[in-house]
């Protein structure tokens, strides 16, 4: 009878540790998600945003964000995830490779030289020499940093911002947001199935839930950004707090996307990263002198992921012909270049409808083929 209840005490203790065990790694791997998507994106584009629109442009910008990536483990079943594997691989390693070209640029944009060539070298060095469960505790305490951040800039500083603060407007027509939901919500509801760092947590954690915790973590991030908002400057409140979860969170992404990239391509990256840093430092000198500034530099090079990325991924899907994406994707970027650099937002309405029209173009296709089936 006594030797009974001992097992049945080990055991409740062998689930109650598995359980632990389970429970930290699905949040361990949500927080992670939540840190490696912290990108220059998420922690520059919420302030051109409220410039322009006022908080509409923010949450046109925070849902399809925080939609698109808490969807990600919930829509990819292992399945679906092989068919992304299969038929876009080459497409995810490209979008690691621009990835970290992106965050270098920011990097060498925003912060000072010795700063931004820090965060690419340690951010090659943890690539390299961290496994997964490190890279789970590295998430956590940059997470934490960046709260911490986001708590000194509101109450030791002079300039705290609540978030029930920020503009109502901006200083464009509120009617000129509805042309950029679309292509927003296009980015961020497809660009997560690209992403490595994504596919490694949704094969690694135990559970699916992580991206649940990714999505509400990644939405506090937001916000704490958000929280940076200076109304007397139009734009974030420079300073200590914000330059150093710049640095933080850059750092983190580099190492967690350079870790993706396969062996033979890492020479790629390191010269992709190079040059980012170097048309950062160019902007950072030359400032408007310089294809209209950094901010102008910034949102061309976001066009990779509201158009190229976004219609490379479902044409492949679809089974679309490279050749033929190649051609929407040209035809397509004049009509963004106005959208985002003219403020001729009704223009984007043509790509978004271009991109309708040759998906369901395949989809008609496709049910031919079916029915020419004997």
């Amino acid at each position: 009878m006594e030797l009974g209840k001992r097992k049945r005490e080990k055991a409740r203790q062998a689930f109650s540790a598995t359980m632990t065990r389970r429970t930290f790694a699905t949040v361990g791997w949500g927080v992670f998600c939540a840190a490696s998507w912290t990108w220059c994106i998420g922690m520059f584009l919420p302030f051109v945003l409220l410039r322009q629109f006022g908080w509409p442009g923010f949450l046109a910008f925070l849902i399809p964000n925080v939609i698109g990536c808490a969807a990600f483990g919930y829509v990819l079943t292992p399945a679906r995830r092989q068919v992304v594997r299969e038929r876009c691989g080459g497409v995810c390693l490209w979008f690691s490779l621009a990835t970290l070209g992106y965050q270098a640029f920011f990097a060498g944009w925003m912060l000072a030289p010795p700063i931004a060539l820090a965060v690419v070298v340690i951010g090659l060095l943890l690539a390299r020499s961290i496994e997964d469960r490190g890279w789970l505790i590295l998430a956590v305490i940059a997470t934490i940093a960046s709260g911490v951040c986001v708590g000194w800039d509101q109450f030791f500083t002079d300039h705290p911002t609540s978030l029930i603060q920020l503009p109502a407007g901006g200083t464009n027509p509120p009617a000129t947001l509805l042309g950029l939901i679309p292509v927003i919500a296009l980015g961020f509801l497809t660009c997560p199935y690209l992403d490595l760092t994504f596919h490694r947590a949704l094969e690694k954690s135990p559970s699916r839930h992580a991206f649940l915790i990714f999505g509400v973590v990644f939405g506090a991030t937001l916000f704490g950004v958000a929280s940076f908002w200076n109304s007397t400057a139009n734009g974030p409140q420079l300073g200590i707090a914000l330059v150093s979860l710049w640095t933080i969170q850059l750092t983190f992404t580099v190492g967690a996307h350079a870790r993706e990239v396969r062996l033979r391509w890492r020479l790629a990256a390191i010269w992709v990263l190079l040059l980012g840093l170097a048309l950062g430092w160019m902007t950072r000198v030359a400032a408007a002198d310089w294809l209209g500034g950094g901010e102008a530099m910034y949102l061309r090079i976001l066009v990779l992921y509201g158009l190229v990325f976004p219609f490379f991924l479902l044409f492949r899907l679809r089974r679309v012909p490279d050749w033929l994406g190649w051609l929407a994707i040209v035809a397509s970027m004049p009509f963004y270049e106005m959208g985002f650099m003219q403020n001729r937002t009704d223009m984007l309405f043509i790509p978004i409808c271009l991109l309708c029209v040759l998906l369901m173009a395949s989809l008609d296709k496709a049910r031919w083929k079916d029915r020419a089936k004997p």
